[in-house]
């Protein structure tokens, strides 16, 4: 995300559209979140949903929102995809879901399949968590992390074994992925094809999922505060996990990779998938907003 859009969403308050007439919202409380729904029901379960996803979130990310403790979350609920893009938050065409960080505010839509919908929820509460923390010193996250580490709690919302980015990342061709330096270096906005940004958000997802172990949490918490404290990447990496650079990493990583791969976790019901399998999360753009991966 460039500087200034970074910024401005770190001071935004909620929008409402010129020509639309806000929602008729009903009110859904559950301990840690106001659910407001725009349909006469509120989907199916959505409370306990959210109060499951609250428990795994807690553990994993309450040490860079601990006002998520004390404060609920609002988590808007549109009654489907043209009442949100028609909607008064605005929101870009292409995306599944916004979080506004200045609020502790969310907006998604229910496109009728629950896990979905839970896995957009996931994500965006990630975002609004993630970049409170980074927010604290007017600091916005990289790019890649940031959306690494939402594309880790959206994939765990579907199973403890992982979701459809766990099988993507396992049996992904290897030469699909970018060479850590210019990965490092890169932006959504330079990239052309679904194709390259469901690999760069693939990606994302397996650097973080390496970093952030659960006997490495401590250690992640550690790097995201040098992050967010103004060192660079290869430092930052260098200080908390021995890495020496970005093609140490690359090698370190690589290896990770090979142990991951290896194990008895296999997708699609036991049955490997062709190699013409082709995971290809939507479109997404660069300006912060983000969109669950998974197919149009």
């Amino acid at each position: 995300m460039k500087g200034k859009a970074a910024a401005l969403l770190l001071t935004l308050l909620m929008p409402v559209g010129a020509g639309a007439a806000p929602a008729d919202w009903k009110l859904k409380a559950s301990p840690h979140f106001d659910i407001y729904h725009e349909a006469g029901w509120a989907p199916n379960s959505i409370a306990i949903e959210m109060e499951k996803l609250y428990a795994s979130m807690r553990l994993n990310l309450s040490m860079f929102a601990p006002w998520m403790v004390k404060e609920k979350t609002k988590v808007y609920i549109h009654a489907s995809q043209q009442a949100y893009l028609k909607g008064e938050f605005e929101p870009p065409a292409w995306s599944k879901g916004l979080a506004f960080t200045s609020k502790k505010t969310i907006v998604v839509y229910d496109s009728g399949d629950l896990a979905k919908l839970r896995a957009v929820i996931a994500h965006e509460l990630t975002h609004l968590y993630f970049e409170t923390y980074f927010a604290e010193k007017l600091k916005y996250p990289p790019q890649w992390l940031n959306e690494g580490l939402a594309v880790m709690m959206e994939d765990s919302s579907h199973s403890a074994e992982g979701g459809p980015w766990t099988t993507a990342l396992k049996y992904i061709p290897r030469e699909r992925f970018f060479g850590m330096r210019s990965y490092f270096s890169s932006e959504l906005a330079s990239l052309n094809t679904d194709q390259k940004i469901g690999d760069w958000y693939l990606q994302a997802f397996g650097i973080v999922r390496h970093l952030y172990s659960p006997a490495q949490r401590l250690q992640f918490r550690n790097f995201c505060e040098k992050i967010r404290d103004g060192a660079d990447l290869e430092k930052a990496l260098w200080e908390v996990y021995r890495v020496r650079d970005a093609d140490h990493f690359e090698k370190k990583w690589t290896a990770w990779l090979d142990l991951y791969r290896a194990q008895d976790k296999p997708g699609f019901g036991g049955q490997r998938p062709s190699a013409s399998f082709n995971f290809q999360p939507v479109k997404l753009s660069s300006f912060g907003f983000t969109n669950f991966g998974g197919g149009k």
